[in-house]
């Protein structure tokens, strides 16, 4: 360091401790000569080589980056010129740790100490040590944020309407999920407050699960066929008449009376002849009888309408950062502001039958029963971290409450929407 009584050795080389505590030093450069380092404040003797205290490596370290860039001293306001200064601060930090250390040791051995040099009396956040994720921030005031968040809606449907579809819509219509999305610009007025405002766009919309219930007729036809066998029995007689003749012998008497022959003689008699015909017959007959049957059935269906609401918004919001303001890559920030929401337009639920079944119906920006114009209240708790010193992502839980709602009052109806999140954001200063 400049005005120091330390003699260090003059090659750029470090013992084998600076190395080991992680100074990165850069050598002399091939177009900037030794002789061409300009010491303002003192000279700089290069003296032999010999073994530096390990205590001493990473000021050793330190005042070697420094001597490098003395020669080429920047113009104001450059990348080398602030680096110069963030090496000229870290090294100041090593000193007054060694006088704290130095102090210590000469405490604990007795002795007495000076007085402190002024040099000690710094402000709190160079005396402290630098955490291990530290970083440098940047001093822009303004910064743009990009955030995007899906949100569950709550809302439910209030009216003082005695109107039967109302009612039944009441008791069916919830919430559902939504979407946030915004792009503001942030004034940072102190290191903990920050004012900000924006442009964004809205989304959220209810849900109605309804139950359609139909009644179906199906006639079936049931047929019954009935077979009948009959057997019919039919006897027929039939006579017929004949004259047979039949021989007999006839005696010849003399005149004597004796008998001296016979003589064949043929004598007609009726001969009468029967036929008897039986015959048996079977009659089939089949009869059909057709029963038509009526068969009721009752179907119930589900139905899911999603209304939705779409606004444009105009975001403000206060910004309060916890914790202490420093170099540290990971904080926290709490927020509250509110938004004047615009109606773009949407759907909504409307019957026909007295609230028996529901449709959607599309609605533009004036010729619904919304308002034109609404207002809701936000807060978020965000949960930052620094990529660069200009570039953050931040992650925050969400709130937001419709202070309005979202039907014209003289509609009857009511219905404010609460709507949760998960916002996602990436920020850069300007």
């Amino acid at each position: 360091m400049l005005g120091s009584p330390h003699v260090f050795a003059g090659d750029g080389a470090l013992p084998p401790t600076a190395q080991a505590a992680g100074a990165a030093v850069p050598g002399p450069s091939a177009a900037t000569p030794d002789t061409t380092r300009a010491l303002t404040a003192s000279s700089y003797q290069p003296a032999a080589k010999e073994n530096a205290p390990p205590t001493l490596a990473v000021l050793i370290a330190l005042e070697h980056r420094t001597l490098d860039q003395l020669p080429a001293l920047p113009a104001p306001d450059t990348a080398a010129r602030r680096a110069l200064a963030r090496t000229l601060r870290a090294e100041r930090h090593e000193l007054l740790r060694l006088q704290r250390r130095a102090d210590s040791l000469l405490l604990a051995l007795g002795e007495i100490l000076p007085a402190a040099p002024a040099v000690a009396q710094t402000s709190a956040d160079t005396t402290q040590e630098l955490p291990a994720n530290s970083y440098q921030p940047s001093a822009k005031k303004w910064s743009l944020l990009l955030s995007a968040a899906p949100e569950q809606n709550y809302l439910g449907l209030a009216s003082a309407l005695r109107d039967e579809a109302t009612n039944l819509r009441r008791n069916q219509e919830t919430g559902r999920f939504g979407l946030a999305a915004a792009l503001s610009a942030e004034y940072q007025a102190t290191h903990r407050l920050s004012l900000g405002a924006g442009l964004g766009y809205t989304r959220t919309g209810a849900e109605l699960r309804q139950a359609l219930r139909t009644t179906d007729y199906r006639v079936r036809y049931d047929t019954t066929l009935t077979t009948t066998l009959t057997g019919y029995t039919t006897v027929s007689s039939t006579y017929s008449i004949r004259i047979v003749q039949l021989p007999q012998l006839s005696p010849v008497f003399n005149a004597s009376g004796q008998v001296v022959r016979y003589d064949t003689v043929f004598v007609p008699r009726n001969d009468t002849l029967r036929s008897t015909v039986i015959a048996h017959d079977t009659v089939r007959s089949t009869r059909r009888v057709v029963t038509p049957l009526l068969q009721r059935y009752e179907n119930t269906t589900f139905q899911t309408l999603r209304p939705d609401y779409h606004f444009l918004t105009l975001p403000v919001l206060l910004r309060y950062r916890l914790g202490q303001p420093g170099r540290a890559r990971l904080w926290a920030d709490v927020s509250a502001g509110a938004q004047l929401q615009f109606f773009l337009g949407g759907s909504q639920l409307v019957s026909t039958d007295g609230g028996a079944t529901f449709r959607t119906e599309r609605v533009g920006v004036a010729d619904g029963p919304f308002r034109a114009f609404n207002l809701a209240l936000s807060t978020a708790i965000a949960l930052n971290y620094a990529l660069t010193d200009r570039l953050s992502l931040s992650l925050a839980p969400t709130l937001r409450w419709q202070t309005l709602s979202v039907f014209r009052p003289e509609t009857g109806l009511r219905q404010q929407a609460t709507s949760t999140g998960l916002q996602v954001g990436v920020r850069f200063k300007l």
